[in-house]
């Protein structure tokens, strides 16, 4: 049987989360953002296949119904914070207080459990390891945050690069479902999602999908609805004065809206030639196999040190 692969969704707005980076403003999500997710959701559907959705709390605040369907679609409820905020902008008992906030408000309009939980921007990284703890303490039992590669902003390079158990001080543990990574050529290189599957040929998700899956690991495909958005509609944000701030806005809308068009196209190849499902489910069969048995079990303060040696 061939490997089943994680399909991985983060449930959130553009524009707001430029308000958050570009002027630390909170702005109500658009309601393209929830037509794109039903749009996505119309293509799992399709295809029969399930995924992981990690939710923003405002998105469940302001489209209760999208995220009902999600849940009534059968797929893995997640949660990404309440508003798009990196875990750094918060202090430990900040960051309990919004993801249970988050929690709450999905699983309110879901009705079911929120059991997974994805950072912000990756902003799981060595500076903050100390929310390990605290997802825990509020039923999380699947994370997906860890980049295993040195990007400018994110990750944590030594990292594993297949899902693995992180063993907390106290005796619980978490599963660790990393994004997906390949080493190549004395390199390590991101695959599989985001601007890696929007900027990239087809080929390179394949290649990076076969790759890890002979090694044993499954892939995590990721991606937000946004991307799917063809002709996205990016207004200036108001209150952005200086001339270097509006140009600083353009360079990132320019690398972000580029090749939108080609994400759905993508998605739909790679769901038609792989196997795909949520993050328990993937788990739950992976587990069984033989490249799980020799999987390490991480404690945070290893993490910690791989990443700073």
């Amino acid at each position: 049987m061939t490997i089943l692969n994680a399909l991985t969704v983060d449930v959130e707005d553009y524009y707001n989360q430029l308000a958050i980076d570009f002027c630390d403003r909170i702005e109500p999500p658009r309601p393209e953002s929830a037509r794109d997710t039903e749009r996505m959701l119309d293509l799992f559907a399709e295809f029969k296949v399930r995924a992981t959705c990690f939710i923003l709390g405002e998105m469940a605040e302001y489209f209760p119904a999208t995220v009902a369907r999600i849940a009534g679609e059968g797929h893995q409820l997640g949660v990404h914070a309440y508003y798009h905020h990196q875990i750094w902008r918060h202090t430990p008992e900040e960051f309990r207080q919004v993801t249970d906030r988050a929690i709450k408000r999905i699983e309110d309009v879901a009705g079911r459990k929120v059991e997974a939980h994805r950072a912000v921007a990756f902003s799981l990284t060595q500076q903050t390891l100390w929310a390990l703890p605290i997802l825990a303490d509020l039923g999380i039992r699947y994370d997906s945050s860890i980049f295993p590669f040195k990007g400018r902003r994110y990750g944590i390079p030594n990292a594993p690069r297949g899902p693995h158990k992180i063993a907390l001080p106290d005796g619980r543990w978490l599963w660790e479902f990393p994004l997906s990574t390949v080493d190549a050529w004395g390199k390590r290189w991101p695959a599989c999602g985001g601007g890696y599957l929007r900027h990239f040929p087809l080929a390179y998700a394949r290649w990076g999908l076969r790759r890890l899956n002979a090694e044993g690991i499954p892939a995590n495909i990721y991606l937000h609805p946004y991307e799917i958005e063809s002709n996205p509609r990016i207004e200036i944000i108001p209150g952005l004065d200086s001339f270097s701030q509006r140009m600083k806005f353009r360079f990132f809308n320019y690398h972000q809206v580029r090749r939108r068009a080609t994400t759905m196209p993508k998605l739909r190849a790679l769901l038609g030639s792989n196997r795909f499902g949520p993050i328990d489910q993937v788990l739950d069969e992976w587990s069984r196999s033989a490249a799980a048995q020799s999987a390490p079990t991480i404690n945070p303060a290893h993490l910690a040190a791989t990443a700073s040696a």
